[in-house]
Parts: C-alpha cells; sequence; structure tokens
C-alpha cells in the first residue's frame, strides 16, 4: 500500500446508478494500491474497497474541498464516476509522476488528459507544462494532485466548470500528457468527443457496445440517452 497517495472519485447521489458500471471497469483494470474514496451527500457506496465520504455544499467545489479535508495523503489522484475505463491503466506512468513530484516541489499536478491547451517545451516523459493563464489547469479529467495545492484552489464556492477556469500562480508548474493518444495513463473513451455520459444523459453510442463487451447489464432508460 502506498500512503502517499490516495484516489478520489467526484461523484453525487444522483450519479449513484452509474457507480456499479464504473467500478466494474475501474477494478477490472486497475488494482491500485491506494485507498480509493467517492464523494457523495447522502448515499453510501457498497462496493467493496470504496470509502465513502459524505459531503455537502451550496457548490461543487465546497463538497469537494470537504472530502479532499478528510484525506491525509500527500497526493490525491482525481476524477469523476462516469469515466468507464477500456484497458489496464498504465500504473508505470502513475509511479513515474509521483516520483518527479516528489523531486520537485514546484510540480501542482500532472494531468493524465490529452491536452486541448497551449503547452511549453516537453520536459518530463511525455507531458508538457501548461503555458501560463491558460484554461483548464484545475481539471476534473483524472489527474495526479498535490493535495495541499488542491485545497487551496477548491477554496472558493464554484460548480465544475467555473473552477476549470481558476487562474493559477504562475510559480507553479501544472504539466498534461502531451504523448501518443493511443497510449493514456487512462483510457476512458475521451478522444476530444463525447464519452460516457454528457449532460446527464447516456451516450448510448459509446457505452451499449462496451458494456455489452463488459458483460455488464444497465438499464439505460433510467436517465435516457443524449
Amino acid at each position: 500500500m502506498n500512503n502517499d497517495i490516495s484516489v478520489l472519485i467526484y461523484s453525487c447521489d444522483n450519479y449513484s446508478d452509474v457507480w456499479e458500471p464504473f467500478f466494474t471497469l475501474f477494478f477490472r483494470y486497475w488494482n491500485p494500491s491506494y485507498f480509493v474514496y467517492i464523494t457523495t451527500e447522502t448515499k453510501k457506496c457498497e462496493w467493496e474497497g470504496v470509502i465513502t465520504l459524505n459531503t455537502t455544499g451550496d457548490k461543487w467545489t465546497d463538497r469537494i474541498r470537504k472530502a479532499v479535508e478528510q484525506i491525509p495523503t500527500k497526493y490525491v489522484i482525481g476524477m469523476c464516476e462516469d469515466m468507464f475505463f477500456r484497458r489496464p491503466v498504465r500504473q508505470e506512468i502513475i509511479d513515474y509522476c509521483y516520483r518527479e513530484m516528489e523531486k520537485n516541489p514546484k510540480i501542482v499536478n500532472f494531468n493524465f488528459e490529452k491536452t486541448r491547451t497551449p503547452t511549453e517545451e516537453c520536459v518530463y516523459d511525455n507531458f508538457s507544462r501548461r503555458v501560463c493563464r491558460c484554461d483548464y489547469q484545475c481539471s476534473c479529467q483524472p489527474t495526479l494532485w498535490r493535495r495541499d495545492k488542491l485545497l487551496e484552489l477548491l477554496s472558493g464556492s464554484q460548480d465544475p466548470w467555473e473552477w476549470e477556469m481558476t487562474e493559477v500562480s504562475p510559480d507553479d508548474y501544472y504539466y498534461v500528457w502531451t504523448g501518443n493518444e493511443d497510449e493514456l495513463v487512462f483510457e476512458y473513451g475521451y478522444h476530444n468527443k463525447w464519452f460516457g455520459i454528457q449532460k446527464g444523459k447516456w451516450v448510448f453510442d459509446d457505452v451499449r457496445s462496451l458494456f455489452m463487451k463488459e458483460g455488464i447489464s444497465v438499464d439505460f432508460t433510467k436517465r435516457g440517452y443524449v
């Protein structure tokens, strides 16, 4: 067990029907040596190996901040519950990013999404630093965060879309994946198009074939289709 890193799944009561397919694929394609948490308002996630953190607040950041405050580790891997894994997670890259963050305290995060924003030179293998003042320095996509800096960035009261536009200090370093799109750390079907769930509804063309292949049964009518 790596006691320096935890995983936090950003969720809510209204998405509890998504937990079963999400965690089925999460643990099928990843066996993390970290504590795994999920934050939601009042419900309890019964999935084995998942710790529920019940938090409330006026805005999304209020709830996520309260959850992160309860996590004791130095680093947090954050992601949403609508990211359904398609293949094994590349743990060796997470380990590499962790080692580099241990060496350099100026690194705030490594974002594992394929970037759509401007970057500077590639300093670390397959990662480049986002240019100062660009959007998405804060991201709800899978990201390895330095916990204390994440808490600072969650200090406002914002919805997730506002939070992703947060201005950050030019003195801090934010890195994003600029490597091959076929070699992503977390492959969950996102290639600059819709995936999994969008606007609260299933992207039927994406998840139907995936769930059939993986032997997952879901009542798609509960939340409907895009």
